[in-house]
């Protein structure tokens, strides 16, 4: 039982840590963000594609970086993971191009990706794609 508790904890504050939608700042607000020359572009869906049926396949561009699924304070320009939100709730942080997003309801929905840093925060400026779509039953 008190490795289901330390378990939970670590799983509360790992997403505290992230945020939902926007990462929240360093606990440093004079620290310094690593700038990157990263350009990130969501290929799939397209900008007010209609999607049919529950699941969108998310597509995603990145060049002049490298994705990764450390976490680490040792932060480079050139490396780091996405955190994908859809309807501005953080539903995944990965190091892959492609995934599905399963159990979309019909209507319209945001999606955004953000390439950020190995710490989980932001590259100054932010490197954001988003896109809109709608959902629509078969």
């Amino acid at each position: 039982m008190r490795k289901r508790g330390a378990i939970a904890l670590g799983i509360v504050l790992l997403l505290a840590a992230c945020g939902g939608g926007t990462p929240a700042e360093p606990s440093n607000s004079a620290a310094v963000r690593p700038t990157t020359s990263a350009v990130l572009d969501i290929a799939s869906p397209e900008a007010g594609a209609v999607v049919r049926g529950d699941h969108v396949d998310l597509v995603v561009d990145l060049e002049g970086a490298t994705l990764t699924d450390v976490t680490s304070t040792d932060l480079r320009p050139d490396e780091g993971h996405l955190h994908v939100s859809l309807d501005d709730e953080l539903v995944s942080m990965t190091s892959g191009l492609e995934q599905v997003l399963p159990g979309l309801s019909p209507g319209e929905h945001l999606l955004r990706v953000e390439f950020v840093a190995n710490d989980h925060f932001p590259f100054e400026p932010r490197v954001l794609a988003a896109v809109s779509f709608r959902v629509k039953r078969r």
